[in-house]
């Protein structure tokens, strides 16, 4: 075999062997792309963002609390309602003059409650005379409400309650006006001035303003 002939067949092995090298680059990357297509296609097929069922599945629903009465409507006495327009007679301070707030009868000892939710702003153990016990909560919108008159308080200051969570219970600590039976006086703020709790609570023959 002559050189010539040797160069040729030398080349002619080397480029078949880079052909086939080349081919199985090829086969290798084709192979590779379609496993990894796969891959995609089955993590976008479970992928939580995608699927339908949790995307269009039920919403939970949002509790909205509503505004309560003080002490439970069944066993209350409605003493005296508050008067923005017209003044009424005080038995304490033998005087006309406009009632504020809500002082709503019951048995000594009956449970006083928050009105709406809200963060307890002061508590009063030993008020003056006019007020007695005492105790305020804060609420949403610059709302605050106040609980006067009380026997028990069963809250500190800083305290989170909900709308209907006990707060204390009915007494006779206040003499804001003389009466024959124990008792809650109601009283709300708006912006720090007094507002008609009607605004916020349904009383007994009484519709929301």
């Amino acid at each position: 075999m002559d050189i010539r002939t040797a160069t040729q067949m030398e080349k002619a092995r080397r480029s078949a062997i880079a052909i086939s090298t080349l081919l199985v680059v090829l086969m290798l990357g084709i192979t590779t792309t379609f496993i990894a297509m796969s891959f995609i296609k089955r993590g976008n097929h479970n992928s939580p963002v995608e699927d339908s069922n949790l995307v269009s599945g039920p919403s939970i629903p949002t509790v909205t609390a509503s505004w309560v009465m003080p002490v439970n409507a069944a066993g209350v006495t409605i003493l005296k309602a508050a008067d923005f327009d017209m003044p009424q007679y005080n038995n304490t301070t033998k005087w006309y003059e406009f009632d504020l707030g809500y002082t709503l009868g019951a048995d000594a000892g009956t449970s006083v409650v928050a009105c709406y939710d809200g963060t307890v702003t002061s508590v009063v153990e030993s008020g003056d005379a006019s007020t007695g016990k005492l105790i305020r909560i804060k609420h949403a919108d610059n709302v605050e409400t106040v609980y006067s008159s009380l026997d028990e308080i069963n809250v500190a200051v800083g305290d989170k309650v909900k709308s209907g969570d006990k707060i204390g219970t009915v007494g006779t600590s206040g003499n804001y006006e003389v009466f024959d039976m124990p008792h809650v006086r109601l009283m709300a703020y708006k912006n720090g001035k007094p507002v008609n709790p009607e605004n916020f609570v349904e009383f007994p023959g009484n519709e929301n303003k």
